[in-house]
């Protein structure tokens, strides 16, 4: 954060430089802006030190003053473009949504179901599942689906058609 974008493409490239100097080779380099900040492309350190292109999708719903029940579609749909163009698989490195503002199983199912079919270059998601989550606001909200029976269903009927 505040960092100049040739800064950090020099660090980036610096510790990649680093690993393959010391024989690392079972390293895969995800490459992870938040791309809802216009300029993110800026710090992109190139096609010889990405693996992969990645961002977050989390819906904060109504749980603070600055948030507000988002689309999946808001989220990610709008800037998947951008991210795509990388030419490099897409990652969605944390995917989740709150229950507080909205119905949290409709969610889920609205954007697993879009995905493979309107977002090809995602290969990968990995779900935030976090039960006590401080890291935003000062009382510990709860990502994780354990206990959410009409959200695990709705995931499980959406990725069985995967």
């Amino acid at each position: 954060q505040n960092n100049r974008p040739e800064d950090f493409v020099a660090a980036w490239r610096h510790v990649v430089e680093r690993f393959r100097a010391a024989g690392a080779r079972e390293v895969v380099w995800v490459w992870s802006p938040h791309v809802a900040y216009e300029g993110y492309e800026w710090f992109y350190p190139g096609d010889d030190v990405v693996d992969w292109a990645a961002t977050g999708v989390l819906n904060y719903g109504t749980v603070a003053q600055w948030s507000r029940w988002w689309t999946f579609q808001e989220i990610f749909g709008q800037r998947y473009d951008g991210l795509a163009a990388f030419g490099k698989p897409v990652m969605i490195a944390e995917f989740g949504t709150l229950a507080v503002g909205g119905d949290r199983a409709a969610w889920l199912s609205q954007a697993l179901d879009a995905l493979p079919g309107r977002f090809p270059a995602v290969k990968a998601l990995l779900f935030f599942n976090v039960p006590a989550d401080r890291t935003i606001t000062y009382q510990a909200v709860d990502w994780s689906l354990a206990g959410d029976s009409a959200s695990l269903a709705a995931v499980r009927r959406a990725l069985s058609s995967w």
